[in-house]
């Protein structure tokens, strides 16, 4: 999911990923290869009333299991003869409140079988918008975000990321929205014709005055949680060859995204000179509403992205850097289950650095190689008491990803590569990258898999680096290694006089960008003196910086210091944007902060901002104030 440059964002985007992906009833075959959605909106329900197709590789008897969480089944159909196909959930009817139910489907030497079903409004893979919660004011908007095991919620399917699957995909939707699909578009939108769907909505609706119908076909397989969609008031803009941006938010806005992002060509380039052929075509983004929980999600051919990415300065193009880098780590080869899931993200954080090594310079991508350290060394002491969680393949059964989410997949897995792009030189590791890639392509692999081929195309690997330390030790194997940087290495100094009482002076700073002060702010004391911190927002005003990754970093400190003179601007920022990274650490600090006072703010500011919150973000907020009641 997401990304940003920086750990912390990266983090954040993949929160739910850490969550063990093999749910108690699922992990029996035989895999669908193939659905066909059908899909009518209702906005005013906040419900999608559709069917799902699904098409098995060969005739198969006995049962077929779909997840399913809080959809409603009306029918299971065989789509060739229209007979009714008997279906079953668990005889406790309590469904699961993370994994939902399995719906069985009991098959008698048949390839297909069409599920007629309704989602409900309280689907966790769909944010619904009301107008009022929009940029334009004037139209709804609705979006998906299904990782990891939220499509579920969405249609019934196998939801694990070992299930890969090619679809089809009709929306209908009511003028004047149009829809973006993480697909290609099949064709142009046109009315709605009588009967073309079947049973999966009635024609009085189907074809109702206002309404059209959009056509996408995804033909790459892909795992479900890379399912997705939005649609609304939605506008593009051509940026590079492959690329356009996609925004509900209006002209101002897209003129603003298309500058940030005007380098994604540029990048595309050096990835496919990196790791091979960009395999998806299109490489587009659709810049969400502020709402949006993480700072990016790689669906393949529509990356979607958080409004607080667009900074005025291209910074943010850092953020498509690894939603791109995705697209050969991740997309292309997908992590088996998510105990595996480093995978995705530590070879997705190797890539992205090596991609704006190429385009942003060697310094740069040191500087995110340093974030990225500290944010590993943090978390060994986040974790001291349960290092479980510190190995790169953890064993996550029963584990909830909101209590433990962390950088450990991320960091420790670019540690991992990068220590073995210094053994065996980089121009070997980049052919044997080029080799994995296209062996495992359009695949899910586990970790053992991955080593098995690393051995055999690197021989002796085993006997320069430990490889079973690396990979189910805990902490930080004695051979990783913190980056060397001079721009890292001077912000850790600045920070560290900081705590003798010394303010940087205007020229050491009259360089830095958002990732410096962010850096500089994370190597602060966790808490300091209040009249220190009014002293460094009286010269460098971070409380009211545009870059909410140095605003909420301030912020954060400012709590943590009882500097309640920000309370109010902390009440703004939670009340302005939905995205994790930020909702986490301020609801944290505040709830943290002992004082009863703080921890009314945040229930009352959560009471009112809540509605405002994707499903996700709303639980999130919710766990850490009940920990905290």
């Amino acid at each position: 999911m997401i990304r940003h440059l920086n750990h912390y964002s990266r983090a954040e985007t993949k929160l739910v990923s850490f969550r063990f992906v093999g749910p108690r009833w699922f992990g029996h075959k035989p895999l669908a290869k193939h659905v066909a959605l059908t899909l009518y909106f209702d906005f005013a329900a906040r419900t999608i009333h559709g069917s799902a197709l699904l098409t098995l590789p060969a005739a198969h008897t006995g049962p077929l299991l779909l997840d399913t969480r809080s959809l409603v089944i009306h029918s299971v159909l065989d789509p060739h003869t229209n007979a009714p196909i008997p279906f079953s959930f668990p005889s406790d009817p309590t469904p699961d409140p993370v994994l939902g139910q399995p719906l069985s489907l009991s098959l008698s030497a048949q390839s297909a079988a069409l599920v007629v079903f309704s989602t409900s409004p309280s689907s966790s893979a769909l944010q619904w918008l009301s107008p009022a919660q929009t940029a334009s004011k004037a139209h709804p908007f609705v979006y998906t975000q299904c990782q990891s095991i939220h499509a579920r919620s969405l249609f019934p399917c196998q939801d694990t990321p070992a299930a890969r699957l090619v679809f089809s995909a009709r929306l209908n939707l009511p003028h004047p929205l149009t829809a973006v699909m993480a697909a290609a578009r099949a064709a142009a939108p046109r009315d709605p014709v009588p009967g073309e769907v079947g049973s999966a909505c009635p024609d009085a609706l189907w074809c109702a005055p206002g309404r059209s119908v959009e056509e996408f076909i995804m033909d790459r397989p892909i795992p479900p949680y890379l399912f997705a969609f939005a649609a609304g008031d939605i506008a593009a803009r051509d940026v590079g060859l492959r690329t356009s941006v996609h925004a509900e938010g209006g002209a101002a806005l897209l003129d603003a995204a298309a500058r940030e992002f005007a380098g994604a060509e540029e990048m595309i380039r050096a990835g496919e000179a990196l790791f091979g052929p960009y395999e998806w075509g299109r490489f587009d983004l659709l810049v969400l509403p502020p709402s949006f929980p993480y700072g990016g999600m790689e669906n393949p051919m529509m990356v979607f992205l958080t409004p607080t990415v667009i900074k005025g300065d291209a910074s943010g193009a850092q953020v498509v850097a690894h939603e791109l880098a995705h697209s050969w780590t991740g997309n292309l080869i997908t992590n088996k289950t998510n105990e595996h899931f480093w995978l995705n993200e530590g070879f997705t954080t190797y890539a992205e650095r090596r991609i704006v090594e190429v385009v942003q310079g060697e310094e740069t991508a040191a500087l995110n190689m340093g974030i990225g350290w500290r944010g590993l060394n943090d978390e060994m002491e986040r974790f001291k008491d349960n290092m479980e969680f510190t190995k790169l393949k953890p064993n996550l059964e029963g584990i909830d990803p909101d209590e433990i989410y962390s950088q450990v997949p991320y960091e420790k897995g670019f540690q991992f590569l990068w220590r073995i792009e210094r053994q065996v030189g980089r121009p070997t590791f980049d052919e044997f990258l080029k080799k994995y890639i296209a062996k495992f392509k359009f695949q899910s692999i586990d970790t053992e898999t991955f080593l098995e081929f690393l051995k055999e195309n690197l021989p002796g690997i085993e006997n320069q680096i430990d490889l079973k330390q690396w990979v189910e030790g805990t902490g930080i194997p004695p051979d990783a290694m913190e980056p060397v940087s001079s721009i890292y290495s001077k912000i850790v100094s600045l920070s560290n006089e900081f705590k003798l009482g010394k303010i940087p002076k205007e020229q050491e700073v009259a360089n830095w960008s958002g990732q410096e002060w962010e850096l500089y702010i994370e190597n602060l004391p966790k808490s300091v003196e209040p009249s220190q911190i009014a002293a460094l927002d009286a010269h460098y005003q971070l409380s009211e910086s545009r870059d909410y990754e140095v605003k909420v970093a301030f912020l954060q400190l400012a709590i943590s210091s009882g500097c309640k003179e920000y309370f109010g601007e902390v009440e703004r920022t939670l009340k302005q944007v939905g995205r994790m990274k930020y909702l986490r650490p301020l609801y944290t600090a505040l709830v943290q902060r002992g004082a009863e006072e703080a921890k009314m703010s945040a229930r009352r500011i959560f009471a009112e901002a809540r509605d405002t919150y994707h499903p996700i973000a709303q639980g999130v907020v919710e766990s850490i104030l009940a920990k905290h009641s």
